[in-house]
């Protein structure tokens, strides 16, 4: 069986060349890093490379992996070349996803310059992070809306203890709703806890109430449930996980805290004003939209195109697409443009507990569109975007989209009719997998037979339109520099299903080919 593994890479592995190859450009690329040529376009060794040590493992089985997967690049960049003839890459398709990977990259990019690469961490920083994360807390919470609230439930708790003053509140309920370990923490260690809850809790003895202090937008008590002590030895303090974690984890809580001063001092200046009542107009019959479920794999304005008359809630926000919903010194954001965000970063809305939390979440996102509008903005005025990285990031993602809409293009009529599922059944059911069939019992295979018969006819109908491609599009492999690439692909790698994402935006790093040319 194979083991899938899915790993994250940071965000400097691929793009730390924002900044080092920003004078080379994306077609200047030396004769002996040309690894196949395809029509007027290209694979380098390094995309080839990366893209893959970076697929998933069936794509890669056979006597020669490197071979077999350079002919399923050949085949994507064939398909994608017809793609850019027809100008498929001008469909909205193509154009709206390479305008929010620019985006991105741009974003990215920003940051990596002005937030992260000001982190400066000492060593004895880490070292006394690293042992300072050995002691951990679990811990039980019980929050209020005010401080002298707080401060009636810290005496009646020093009676007893917080855990027994809790009981006795909640068995006040007429109908139990809460239960005591809604209540409770996990193990949190010194970073995990805010410090306003460390001061309270870093010398209380275990088992007693904590004095109040300020928790979200009102106040709380805590109370020790367990501590946990690791044993550490001193060279994990200079090297090892343990410490590479401590170590990430400081640098991104540095990085927070740049990211936040450095917006303060732009954002400031700029005057940046919410229209409360629009975004409180906004906010219902979003949340009743998304609560209802947003369209799957399509746009959210043409889904607002196509419901409006059917939905009241979709009617309503499509009337205030145009209306203001923030203004700034040199501009303004309309409810459309929150809109287009929110099309874009749909799970941080897919995930809100209740309207409350719905509400607040509208909040910061308007804040976050603004503040990623503004570091973009600024990022195209230091010209990242003519940057080697950037410009070859859009490259093979504007080849991979043509290709995608492509296929899909050329595929349209392909179509499986029941008596084909019905013969596959009868004269090949073993492909399925299965140790025995009843084939009178076709409701039970159908789908199986039906995925089986249109994966072999969409290989066939593709084998016969790139046999067409190759007599139009001139195909040159450099086989000496495929058989000379450093790659880790031994046998045990070859089995293993790697799923690289950004730590920036959990993006795919770089494009793979195609898992449907895999006969699974």
């Amino acid at each position: 069986m194979l083991t899938d593994r899915i790993k994250i890479v940071g965000a400097f592995l691929l793009l730390c060349g924002f900044f080092a190859c920003a004078d080379k450009k994306a077609h200047d690329v030396p004769e002996d890093q040309l690894l196949a040529r395809v029509g007027d376009r290209y694979i380098t060794a390094e995309e080839f490379r990366h893209s893959f040590e970076f697929s998933p493992a069936p794509l890669r089985y056979g006597t020669n992996p490197r071979k077999t997967y350079l002919d399923y690049m050949i085949k994507e960049l064939l398909l994608a070349n017809e793609g850019y003839r027809l100008n498929l890459h001008k469909t909205p398709y193509v154009q709206s996803r390479l305008r929010r990977r620019r985006y991105n990259d741009l974003l990215e990019a920003f940051h990596l310059k002005h937030v992260h690469a000001k982190v400066d961490l000492a060593e004895e920083e880490i070292r006394e992070a690293t042992l300072k994360s050995t002691v951990k807390w679990r811990m039980i919470i019980w929050p209020t809306a005010s401080l002298p609230e707080a401060e009636r439930a810290f005496a009646e708790a020093t009676k007893t203890d917080l855990t027994d003053f809790i009981d006795r509140q909640l068995a006040q309920q007429e109908v139990r709703r809460t239960d005591k370990s809604q209540f409770e923490t996990d193990w949190l260690d010194y970073l995990e806890l805010p410090p306003e809850i460390l001061a309270k809790i870093v010398d209380i003895e275990m088992g007693k109430p904590s004095r109040p202090f300020p928790y979200g937008d009102g106040y709380a008590i805590a109370q020790v449930l367990d501590i946990h002590r690791e044993g550490i030895l001193e060279d994990e303090l200079a090297y090892g996980p343990r410490r590479q974690k401590m170590k990430e984890r400081l640098h991104n809580i540095q990085a927070d805290r740049i990211a936040h001063a450095l917006m303060d001092s732009i954002i400031t200046p700029m005057d940046v004003r919410v229209r409360g009542l629009v975004a409180q107009d906004l906010t219902p019959p979003l949340y009743e939209w998304v609560q209802s479920g947003l369209p799957d794999g399509r746009s959210l304005f043409a889904e607002l195109e196509k419901a409006r008359a059917s939905r009241p809630c979709l009617a309503q926000i499509n009337n205030m697409l145009d209306e203001e919903l923030v203004s700034y010194a040199g501009g303004r954001k309309r409810v459309r443009d929150f809109i287009d965000y929110v099309d874009y970063n749909r799970a941080v809305f897919n995930q809100s507990e209740s309207f409350e939390d719905f509400q607040s979440r509208v909040i910061t996102e308007i804040g976050r569109m603004m503040k990623n509008d503004i570091f973009v903005e600024l990022a195209e005025k230091e010209g990242f975007a003519d940057s080697a990285a950037i410009r070859e990031d859009l490259r093979l993602w504007e080849q991979k989209w043509a290709y995608d809409i492509y296929r899909n293009h050329t595929l349209l009529d392909v179509q499986v009719s029941e008596q084909e599922m019905h013969d596959f059944i009868r004269t090949r059911w073993r492909e399925l997998g299965i140790a025995d069939v009843d084939t009178t019992r076709f409701y039970k295979y159908q789908n199986d037979a039906h995925n089986a018969v249109l994966h072999e006819k969409q290989l066939a109908r593709l084998e016969s339109d790139l046999e067409r491609l190759r007599q139009r599009y001139d195909v040159w492999i450099n086989e000496e520099l495929l058989n000379s690439i450093e790659l880790v692909d031994d046998m045990p790698t070859n089995r293993t299903s790697y799923f690289i994402r950004k730590n920036f935006n959990f993006e795919a790093v770089m494009p793979t080919v195609d898992m449907k040319w895999a006969n699974l």
